[in-house]
């Protein structure tokens, strides 16, 4: 036992860091970028290609690793997926960095976050497929925190401006090839264990559309709250610093997740509220610097909860193109928020907000429901009902075996003739039920359990 927990572990230490280190990298990568077009553009245009244009180029990649997975998930889950999507978001960067063609920016900047894209989905879908349905939201949420926290340590050299320094190029160069040694350990994707879980295995693609739409719109008005009166804070916080406070979100998402995928989800639903209440700041910078590092904060339960869910669905229908559904819609909600925080400012974009926050919470109840209360078949209810009873009254399994017949109406000599027992064993066994159900007849005892009368009746 000692010596498969120790094997365990060292499994979820390794996808920790490969998840991390992926994240780590890639994300540096995609922020240099960003500093990049600063360096050329006005910042609203930049926001709208990094956290618009780019975010749907990164949905690409990682739909692209979906449908790959549903075709030949051996060349899916293999090491020179990775490989290929590291070279090319190397030299894209590179490109970026050194080029002084606007044009040529903008392009290496776009396949630079599908390969993005690509990475992520890869790395991802072994949450589904080599972690535990139990350890998956403490897994990626220390991957994420470890890339999150990092970004802000890799940031901190030359006062604060490393990353946008043009030498930045051999740290990632560096961490991408830390990356590539541990993908060369990489295993082929484990066989999926669906027998862990409350969810249904099967998920028809009216459920599968609605769960896409709720972490579309999940994504979509976090990205449209976050945009509210923080603007104070841009010049009097140092942003990086605010992923260190991401980090702690996400681990404690993670935990909370393994506990209780409801608890997850409502979390994920309630920190989406927060935005609202940084209104009540108005153009007060202090409290505006507290809200936005405690906006990260709350970040954490949506960025994990948007992973989990489908990787949980994923697991128990063995669907692997489902793993990615998460972050791919993620990743458009979160382009379409950018869109619409730009068309949109002030009190219209708080109605917007607002209508959109009630939407998902409708749609996300029922989402809820069909998730985590789904409807049970008669059999299954019956099955419950039977060891909830038998239970109650410490019958033994022999027991609890004669009185699954007792409830079909059958004799003492039916059911010895169906358990090869002797009729005289069937009748010491039914005197024992008797005695512990306080029951003298089988009427009486049958009518009893019908009725679901879990009370005492001494």
């Amino acid at each position: 036992m000692t010596k498969l927990l120790n094997v365990s572990t060292k499994r979820h230490i390794y996808f920790v860091t490969l998840i991390g280190l992926g994240f780590l990298w890639t994300g540096v990568a995609y922020i240099i970028q960003a500093y990049r077009l600063l360096g050329v553009m006005d910042a609203g245009t930049v926001n709208l290609l990094v956290c618009g244009v780019y975010y749907v180029c990164q949905a690409l990649g990682i739909g692209a690793v979906g449908l790959l997975f549903a075709k030949r998930a051996t060349l899916a889950g293999g090491r020179l997926l990775p490989l290929y999507a590291t070279i090319i978001t190397l030299a894209s960067t590179a490109i970026s960095l050194y080029s002084s063609s606007l044009a040529l920016i903008i392009a290496s900047g776009t396949l630079l976050n599908i390969a993005i894209g690509v990475l992520s989905a890869a790395f991802l879908t072994r949450l589904t497929t080599d972690i535990p349905q139990q350890r998956r939201g403490l897994v990626f949420g220390s991957a994420y925190a470890f890339g999150s926290i990092g970004t802000w340590l890799l940031s901190l050299p030359m006062g604060g401006r490393f990353l946008w320094h043009k030498t930045s190029i051999f740290a990632i160069a560096a961490l991408a090839a830390l990356s590539l040694l541990l993908v060369y350990k990489l295993p082929l994707p484990a066989k999926i264990d669906k027998s862990i879980g409350h969810m249904s295995g099967k998920f028809d693609k009216k459920f599968i559309l609605h769960a896409i739409v709720v972490l579309f719109l999940l994504s979509m008005v976090n990205t449209l709250g976050f945009s509210f009166p923080l603007k104070g804070a841009v010049n009097s916080v140092y942003i990086e610093f605010t992923r260190a406070f991401y980090g702690v979100g996400l681990i404690t998402a993670g935990i909370l997740n393994d506990r209780s995928r409801r608890w997850g989800a409502l979390c994920c639903v309630a920190a989406l509220a927060f935005p609202f209440a940084a209104l009540s700041l108005g153009n007060n910078v202090a409290g505006e610097t507290a809200m936005w590092m405690i906006a990260y904060l709350f970040m954490g339960f949506w960025s994990v909860y948007r992973i989990i869910v489908f990787s949980d669905i994923s697991g128990k229908s063995g669907n692997l193109l489902f793993a990615v559904f998460g972050l791919l819609a993620g990743r458009l909600g979160e382009a379409a928020g950018t869109l619409g925080s730009a068309l949109f400012t002030g009190l219209p974009l708080v109605v917007i907000t607002a209508a959109v926050f009630v939407l998902v919470i409708l749609l996300f109840s029922l989402l809820y429901q069909k998730l985590y209360n789904p409807p049970i078949s008669p059999e299954e209810a019956e099955k419950r009902l039977m060891i909830e009873y038998t239970s109650r009254f410490g019958m033994s399994a022999r027991e609890q075996e004669i009185f699954s017949f007792i409830i079909q109406g059958m004799s003492n000599t039916e059911i010895a003739n169906a358990l090869y027992i002797t009729d005289s064993t069937v009748k010491f066994h039914v005197g024992n039920i008797f005695k512990k159900t306080g029951f003298k007849s089988r009427l009486d005892l049958i009518a009893h359990y019908r009725l679901g009368n879990m009370t005492d009746i001494n």
